[in-house]
């Protein structure tokens, strides 16, 4: 099996992810007593914190080049952090006054949470830019190997709640989350990051050099110049000749490279890739929303290169954006990051707090509750494996749309289930539907991020997508759903969603379609006034008839309004 050591780092960690980490919010209430407004803020840490710590860790790794110890040692950190917690009550017990006892626990959790956040959350970012180094420039193949993840992340809440289940323990969560962390280190320490050597076909012949853009398929080769230069004993004029035939070789595009340096592959991961990958830090599903090397077909832009040619994305008469700055002014821009800011806002709102909704609520057993993450990958790895063909089916705006609509659809349809342990089975199905939403809104969002800004500005259009969706938007969702489920209860905190969805439906058809209330507000009053000249018109004020005028002796027809 190819890129094997790929596979098991992805496998490992989100088996890691799929355990502690989404049971924690449940963790904090049933063990640890804590309040709904108390776990939003404890939930809120790692966003906020991963927008300082992803940026750090990864520059650490890039700059020493030591990826694999960087990533073994901040993850050995961050499972002591989060297994911590499993110690808390033991600690808090023989306090007696509530409220101190309250109080530490808080600070405690609180200390955890930060830790794991700074050590644990980078931890995503750093194997999303290894795995692209050991696929050299096979990174189209990136979504084949993050899948495993996606798959091993579904098995391991549903294996964890089984077991929570089965042994009446909560611990079992940091049980299986340490074992995980245990086979990740050791798959981790054991990689080398470097593009893995691909076993060229029979009888082809190797060629020395990747061909470079600049020079449209020729590259100078190093070890041809030298060569050349030994063993060449001919006159000055036609050994320069050759010389110069002997530095540019052409390759087959579909004959991979032999090997390739440190340096040649950390430079682009350093650029564009791991920038566009920091919005994996706090999901955890699959983001295949586009091809990292090979962008759909629906963004036609002009090469970087070709100072002579004017970026699709922008009017002839308008001024291409050089800076963030410039780019963010434009009411286009600034109108989608609100719109995913809020939609992140919404979605985790929901997300936080949807395991203590189950088993508070509905009465759900933990095997029910740990189903959840199986049955959200299923439908998204469905959807974003297509999702190159549906953008170019039906369009970015439309699947943009169709991930608000169903998630007012589903959100909705949690307030009208009854208080019943049969409603939780109802409420699984329903979350099918939150696989489809967020993979529709965040494979179109990825796209047209990444179609708003010029190409220089590409990678930070990317990192700024995960900012305000999966930081700012996330952490407003974690505080803002804990606040509002604590003192109004679960119905209120989903009408919350509801209204913060339809208040981000309504900007982003304000700026990318017809559609919105300004549009609807004008159509109307045009409908309105048609109406209203047609009444007139039957009750004869806006008929012609006739009319005598002193003096000219004859008839005219003139209209009641030009009198």
């Amino acid at each position: 099996m190819p890129y094997i050591s790929a596979k098991l780092l992805y496998t490992f960690l989100f088996a890691c992810q799929g355990s502690a980490p989404v049971y924690l919010a449940l963790f904090y209430s049933e063990q640890l007593g804590l309040k709904r407004d108390q776990i939003g803020i404890l939930a809120a840490i790692a966003p906020f914190v991963s927008a300082i710590a992803c940026p750090l860790w990864t520059a650490v790794a890039d700059k020493t080049k030591t990826h694999r110890y960087i990533m073994c040692i901040i993850h050995t950190l961050a499972t002591i952090a989060i297994v911590s917690v499993m110690g808390i009550p033991v600690l808090v017990q023989s306090i007696e006054d509530e409220k101190a006892r309250n109080s530490l626990t808080i600070v405690l959790a609180g200390a955890a949470s930060l830790c794991f956040a700074f050590f644990g959350v980078p931890v995503g970012p750093l194997v999303d830019g290894g795995v692209l180094k050991i696929l050299g420039k096979n990174k189209d193949q990136y979504g084949r190997q993050r899948m495993f993840g996606s798959i091993s992340f579904g098995i391991a809440s549903s294996l964890v709640g089984a077991i929570a289940d089965w042994t009446q323990d909560m611990n079992a969560i940091f049980y299986v989350y340490a074992t995980s962390s245990v086979f990740f280190i050791l798959v981790a320490g054991n990689t080398f990051f470097k593009a893995e050597k691909v076993e060229l076909i029979a009888g082809a012949k190797p060629f020395l050099m990747r061909p470079s853009s600049r020079s449209s398929g020729f590259r100078a080769s190093p070890s041809a110049v030298g060569s050349d230069l030994r063993s060449n004993p001919e006159a000055d004029g036609s050994r320069a000749r050759r010389k110069v035939i002997s530095r540019f070789s052409v390759q087959d595009p579909d004959i991979p490279d032999i090997e390739s340096s440190d340096e040649e592959d950390l430079i682009p991961i350093r650029e564009n890739e791991i920038q566009r990958l920091v919005q994996f830090a706090t999901e955890s599903s699959i983001i295949e929303a586009v091809n990292l090397s090979n962008p759909p077909a629906s963004r036609r832009r002009s090469s970087a290169t070709d100072n002579a040619s004017i970026d699709s994305s922008y009017s002839a008469l308008e001024p291409i954006p050089t800076t963030f700055l410039e780019l963010i002014k434009q009411p286009k821009v600034f109108l989608f990051f609100i719109t995913m800011m809020l939609m992140g806002v919404a979605i985790n709102m929901v997300l936080s707090f949807f395991f203590i909704f189950l088993r508070d609520e509905l009465e759900a057993s933990s095997t029910l509750t740990g189903m959840t993450g199986l049955v959200g990958a299923a439908t998204e790895l469905l959807f974003f494996f297509y999702s190159k063909d549906l953008i170019r089916a039906i369009g970015i705006k439309s699947l943009i749309v169709l991930g608000h609509v169903l998630t007012i659809v589903r959100v909705f349809a949690y307030t009208l289930l009854p208080k019943s342990p049969s409603a939780a089975w109802i409420a699984l199905g329903l979350h099918l539907l939150n696989g489809i939403a967020f993979s529709a809104l965040w494979s179109a969002g990825v796209v047209q991020a990444d179609e708003l800004a010029p190409p220089s500005l590409q990678a930070t259009s990317q990192g700024v997508l995960a900012a305000m969706y999966a930081g700012i938007g996330a952490g407003l969702g974690s505080l803002i759903g804990g606040v509002v489920y604590q003192h109004f209860g679960a119905t209120a905190m989903f009408y919350t969603v509801i209204a913060v969805t339809l208040f981000s439906l309504e900007i982003y058809l304000e700026a990318n379609t017809q559609y919105g209330l300004r549009s609807a507000f004008n159509a109307t009053s045009k409908i309105l006034k048609g109406v209203w000249q047609w009444i007139e018109y039957k009750r004869g004020r806006g008929r012609v008839v006739p009319r005598w005028r002193a003096g000219t002796g004859a008839i005219r027809l003139e209209d009641d309004e030009q009198q």
